[in-house]
């Protein structure tokens, strides 16, 4: 991927992600990583090679039903981009009204996702009456408000305490055990470290890992993966990041 700036963003970046996976992309800032999820949402183009999301090429997608491919991936960004002047509920609902949900879906879908993201109490609150955090389970609600099968989550923790990004990380876990495939672009290596997951690093637009660890139960509970992450890193002194 190259920018009309001549600025490589991406060079021969290949890889795969299966079904059901919970990937993390990591790197420096600038190494590439927004630019694969704006790639994988058709906001952007590649200059050369191919872009394959569940088994078609994302050149084949016409502009007109771009929105269509669009209502199968969730997105969750760093800044949250929820509406300032609609209550919880009305941002979650949004997401379906925009795809064409009737009022019935969204009676049904909305109360339950808010269950499941823990703003059961906060439905009739506005943005500025939350946490960072929660503000961040209502951008999070929204992107899985259709259940997509794939949640594309660009640094979903960049701009909360540790105790906040381990809550964010445990229901993004949970969505994956849902049967959801999520994909995670982060700087926070520890955090990383942590969870066991397979990871992706990016430097100057190459892929110069790929390292599935796997080290981890996979009937594993979300309170069992929320104590593990909060325990003390195990890195041996000298390789911190």
């Amino acid at each position: 991927m190259r920018y009309p700036s001549g600025d490589v963003a991406l060079d021969q970046a290949t890889f795969a992600v299966d079904r059901e996976d919970f990937v993390f992309l990591v790197g420096a800032t600038g190494s590439g990583k927004s630019t694969v999820i704006r790639l994988l949402i058709k906001e952007l183009e590649p200059t050369e090679g191919t872009i394959c999301v569940a088994g078609r090429e994302l050149r084949d997608v016409e502009r007109k039903r771009v929105p269509y491919y669009r209502r199968n991936i969730g997105v969750v960004f760093q800044d949250f981009k929820l509406l300032p002047n609609r209550t919880v509920y009305d941002n979650v609902a949004y997401a379906l009204q925009v795809t064409g949900g009737t009022r019935k879906e969204i009676r049904e879908k909305v109360p339950d996702i808010l269950r499941l993201t823990g703003l059961s109490l906060k439905l009739h609150n506005y943005p500025d009456q939350l946490s960072g955090g929660e503000q961040q389970r209502v951008s999070i609600a929204r992107a899985f408000v259709n259940h997509p099968p794939l949640l594309l989550a660009d640094e979903p923790t960049g701009n909360l305490d540790p105790e906040t990004s381990i809550d964010i990380m445990r229901l993004l876990y949970r969505i994956n055990r849902t049967g959801t495939t999520v994909l995670v672009a982060t700087h926070a290596q520890a955090m990383v470290d942590k969870m066991r997951r397979r990871v992706l690093e990016l430097s100057r637009g190459r892929i110069v890992r790929d390292e599935a660890t796997g080290l981890y139960a996979r009937d594993e509970t979300t309170r069992e993966f929320a104590n593990r992450l909060r325990a003390p890193s195990t890195r041996p002194p000298g390789l911190e990041p």
